[in-house]
């Protein structure tokens, strides 16, 4: 399994919000609800931002203003950029979630007869699912959507995703 980051991915910015430096961000878990003013928030480049305000806007997204970025020119340098919380900081999980580093190295068996497939290598998220990209020991990939039709269990502290393949796998 890979080793607990320092700071987790909390936001990624999808774009400048007018012109005092407003950003429309993604949410990678959790509503504008968690990010409370005076939350602190860092790139991942090291810089620290302080959240003034965040609020809901359509489609899921968070409308949110950092006290250090005041104008959009501010606001375009973060263009793309993921905003990150400390660990310690990090939204409590429901019982099926997961933190994306919490998967990775997990090794994946087939719910059919227990053959291993692979270790999840990546997990790449999409607007519908995220994905699991799980590599076998020749070095081939296949990507399993982590979707309840797909994913049977997953078992964290045991270090194993049971998933059921489709027809096409051949599994």
């Amino acid at each position: 399994m890979t080793a607990t980051p320092p700071r987790l991915r909390a936001l990624h910015v999808r774009r400048p919000h007018g012109v005092r430096g407003e950003l429309r961000c993604e949410s990678l878990g959790g509503d504008a609800s968690r990010f409370t003013p005076g939350m602190a928030l860092f790139g991942e480049d090291g810089a620290g931002y302080t959240v003034a305000s965040a609020r809901p806007v359509a489609d899921g997204d968070v409308l949110l203003a950092l006290r250090q970025i005041d104008t959009r020119n501010k606001a375009e340098s973060l263009h793309g950029a993921y905003l990150c919380v400390d660990r310690e900081a990090a939204r409590t999980l429901g019982d099926d979630e997961w933190f994306d580093f919490q998967l990775v190295g997990l090794r994946v068996v087939s719910s059919h007869d227990g053959a291993a497939l692979g270790t999840v290598g990546d997990v790449e998220e999409y607007p519908e699912q995220s994905v699991l990209v799980v590599r076998d020991e020749r070095g081939g990939e296949r990507r399993i959507p982590l979707v309840r039709a797909h994913v049977d269990s997953v078992d964290v502290t045991g270090g194993t995703i049971t998933v059921t393949p489709w027809a096409e796998d051949g599994d």
